[in-house]
């Protein structure tokens, strides 16, 4: 095994057992010595790779994000988009946090217990999946009504005030921790009255 190989697997084993540590404990309360003891790793080679927890962490984030954005584009194609977009948008969202506990737990930490140092770099991390949460919204808009004293660009910033209005009401979680299922319902809840509304119309 070449320097260049061995260095790929050393970094993804950290990110691994890092990625882990974050998911359970939250950045706060993370710990770089439990990722040592569980990987095997001493704190020396963490720091030759990350130099900070705030570096590791942020790697983690981007592991997860970028993995989510891929899923999400990979996976949002076909007739299930095109005839319900946003069914299809929290179908394809669900089925991946489902398969990836850790990078759901880690995805929720950062969107709604973001450590207020790190929230700029956050953001820089999350853009891509924002986007396709955007285009998602687009399409769903596209060839629809829409108020004529709305624009576009005004309805895709009321909506990302929609989510961070639902991730703040997530601050102070029960006792059994953060329910992911309750967290995905009401979402998907929120964005179908904020685009539906919640009054039935007289026929």
């Amino acid at each position: 095994m070449n320097r260049e190989e061995k260095n790929r697997q050393t970094r993804a084993k950290i990110l691994a057992g890092a990625t882990a540590e974050f998911a359970m404990h939250g950045y706060e309360a993370a710990s770089l010595n439990t990722v040592c003891l569980s990987g095997g790793i001493s704190k020396g080679i963490i720091y030759h790779y990350f130099e900070s927890k705030d570096v590791l962490y942020l790697a983690c984030l981007e592991e997860c994000f970028h993995s989510l954005t891929e899923y999400l584009k990979e996976h949002l194609t076909g007739e299930a988009e095109q005839e319900d977009p946003l069914a299809a948008y929290f179908s394809a969202r669900l089925d991946f946090f489902h398969t990836h506990e850790d990078y759901a737990r880690i995805f929720c930490g950062a969107v709604i217990f973001p450590p207020a140092c790190l929230q700029s770099k956050i953001a820089d991390i999350r853009r891509d999946f924002d986007e396709v949460n955007d285009n998602c919204l687009r399409k769903i808009l596209r060839n629809r009504k829409l108020r004529s004293d709305l624009t576009e660009e005004e309805i895709i910033r009321a909506f990302r005030m929609m989510q961070d209005s639902l991730n703040a009401s997530y601050h102070h979680p029960s006792e059994d921790g953060l329910d992911l299922a309750r967290h995905e319902k009401d979402c998907r809840t929120l964005v179908n009255i904020f685009l539906y509304g919640i009054l039935k119309r007289e026929e």
